[in-house]
This record gives C-alpha cells, sequence and structure tokens, in this order.
C-alpha cells in the first residue's frame, strides 16, 4: 500500500518524486480542472460546504431538484434520486425493489448491490434460459436482476443481449450499477442505457456513484416515476444527508467540461489500445481500464516511477489484479512510456 498526501492526476508526488498515475479512477479528470473546480468553489459560495438536513426536511434547497431532474434528461429515464454515495444508491434501489418481488444477482456484480439477504446469484451466460424455466415451473413471472454495466477486473462491458431470450409472460426489472459507465460512455455520456435494447417487458432501473467519471461524492437512482416515487419513500432516501451542494452545482453547470474531457478520455482509450494491440497479456474491452496479466508487473513499474492500481479484489486476500486506469489527464507520452514498460517486463 502506497499513501498519498495530495491528489493524484496523470501524476502524483511520493517521496518528492515524480510518478505517473495509473490508478484510481476520475475517469475524467475532473479533480484538476481548473473549470470545475471553480465551478465547486462558486457552489460552496453559494450553498457551503454541507447542506446537513434530512431529505425531507421542511426547508429542502431548490437546487437537488434542479439536479435530480437533470440526471433523469441525462439517463433518458423519467426521474431520479440523488444520495451521499453510489453504495447508498445501489444499496437502496436493491432493498426497494426486493421489497416488491425476488431479486437474482447476475455474475460479479458489485457487494453494494448483491450482498443482500436473500439474493441468489445466476450464471446467465449458462443457465438463463433453464432459469426462467424454473421460475415459470415455480409460477413467479415478477423478479428482478441485478446487474453491473461494467466488470471492470477484465475491464469489459458486460452484454446483456441474453435478454432478448425472456418470453413476454415475464416481467423483469433490470436493476443496473452503471458506476463505471455513466459519464463517459455513450454520445453524451448517458452511460449503458445508449447499448441497452431491453425487451418491452423488462423494465430498467439504474443506479450509479458520481465518483467514478465525475469526481463527486454521490450517487443517483434513475428510472420511471413509480420506482422513483418508491425510492423517495425510502428510510435510506428521506433521513438521509444529500451530496455536498457545491458538487451538485458543479455538474448542473459543467455540460461543456464534461463533453472535452470525455472527448480526450476516448482518445487516451483509442490510443493505448492501438499501442497494446499486440499484447497477450493485456485485456481491455473498450473501457478506461486495460488489466494486465502479469505477476509482479506493479513493483517493476513502480521502480520505473509509474503507479497502477494492484490489490486483491473484491476481497483484500484475493490475489491482486493489476490495472492501468486511464483518465483524461493523461498524454500521448504517458501512455507510450506505460505500453513499453509493460512490454518489456
Amino acid at each position: 500500500m502506497i499513501t498519498l498526501s495530495q491528489i493524484p492526476g496523470r501524476t502524483t508526488t511520493i517521496n518528492e518524486e515524480e510518478y505517473l498515475f495509473f490508478s484510481g479512477y476520475s475517469y475524467l479528470g475532473l479533480g484538476l480542472n481548473k473549470g470545475f473546480t471553480n465551478l465547486v468553489k462558486e457552489g460552496i459560495d453559494k450553498y457551503g460546504v454541507v447542506y446537513p438536513s434530512s431529505r425531507i426536511s421542511n426547508t429542502p434547497l431548490d437546487l437537488y431538484k434542479e439536479f435530480e431532474e437533470k440526471l433523469a434528461a441525462f439517463t433518458h429515464t423519467k426521474a431520479s434520486a440523488s444520495f451521499s454515495s453510489g453504495f447508498l444508491s445501489a444499496r437502496t434501489a436493491v432493498e426497494v425493489v426486493s421489497a416488491k418481488m425476488n431479486v437474482y444477482s447476475l455474475l460479479h456484480t458489485h457487494p453494494a448491490s448483491s450482498a443482500f439477504n436473500g439474493i441468489q446469484s445466476i450464471d446467465q451466460t449458462k443457465n438463463w434460459k433453464h432459469f426462467l424455466k424454473e421460475r415459470k415451473e415455480n409460477k413467479e413471472f415478477r423478479f428482478a436482476i441485478v446487474a453491473d454495466s461494467i466488470y471492470p477486473t477484465p475491464g469489459q462491458i458486460n452484454d446483456f443481449s441474453f435478454l432478448n431470450q425472456t418470453a413476454a409472460d415475464f416481467n423483469i426489472t433490470l436493476i443496473i450499477d452503471d458506476s463505471h459507465g455513466i459519464g463517459w460512455m455513450g454520445d453524451e455520456g448517458e452511460g449503458i442505457i445508449s447499448q441497452l435494447k431491453l425487451p418491452s417487458n423488462i423494465e430498467l432501473l439504474l443506479n450509479f456513484s458520481l465518483s467514478k467519471a465525475f469526481h463527486m461524492n454521490g450517487g443517483a437512482i434513475c428510472g420511471s416515476q413509480n420506482w422513483i416515487e418508491e425510492v423517495k419513500k425510502h428510510v435510506n432516501y428521506t433521513t438521509s444527508t444529500p451530496m455536498m451542494p457545491s458538487l451538485a452545482y458543479a455538474w448542473l453547470h459543467a455540460d461543456e467540461i464534461c463533453k472535452e474531457q470525455r472527448t480526450k478520455l476516448r482518445q487516451n482509450i483509442i490510443y493505448l489500445q492501438k499501442l497494446t494491440s499486440n499484447f497477450t497479456f493485456v485485456n481491455n474491452g473498450g473501457t478506461p481500464v486495460f488489466v494486465i496479466n502479469k505477476k509482479n508487473l506493479a513493483g517493476y513499474l513502480l521502480q520505473n516511477k509509474i503507479l497502477i492500481s494492484s490489490f486483491g479484489y473484491p476481497q483484500p486476500e484475493d490475489d491482486a489484479v493489476n490495472r492501468i486506469v486511464v483518465n483524461a489527464l493523461h498524454l500521448k507520452t504517458d501512455l507510450e512510456k506505460v505500453a513499453e514498460l509493460i512490454n518489456r517486463f
């Protein structure tokens, strides 16, 4: 473990020496974007650092209503509810839906959504038809599936096309955690919804962290008006403190900044894909995360002034996963250096 003493971007400082930084997330690099941080400062001047009030207070900030309306429009959904963290939004989505129907988890779903009492895990790639047959035999035609939009360990976008095999007599709520897709995937950064073509009998309920791309402590649930009304009745929403108002304010006014940073990030992803196209030990599915299947790589790169993500996941005792995490701040020369060293190792 390497403890940092300042915010990292394309680089970080360790023992007064500069290292290239390919760890963490903050895909759009907004934490070190002056335009964005100036908006945060404007938000602090207007709304303060924290609004220490429950969501059902008799004196709510109008800011959060505007924020949630824009989140819904951004994700092409009818309504949204914002939270102080992505974990809380994911857990709340599952709790609300599980009160109405059984919830089943696809493999490799984040514990925020899947580690919930009563949720069973299924392998959709092998058993979806068999699973539906079992549900039909049990006369269970209404249930929910929870999944992640992206599996970040191999850096791949999950394929939901298997859902097209679902018979019309089923009524399914699909809960997708889009934490690693929202903000950069899609023409406008709208996330996994840009790639989904769901049958009419499958209803989407999105949740996500705002930290992975937007560098904001916060989360949200987006979906139908009915589902969001249920979410806003839940204790996790009604009694919790909202995310920092200055961050919500900044996001509301950062469309052009996010667009510019999204373009830079996509260019970096494409360039590193090109540089590593002949590396059989590099896995990437079009995301900002490149997994390197070489043991002890992290130590070698550290000796060469490059810090990558390398730790056991999802449990600390698991084998370390080496990940090169690209952000919008990286330069072409940064990508060329890390690719050269990985190939040399």
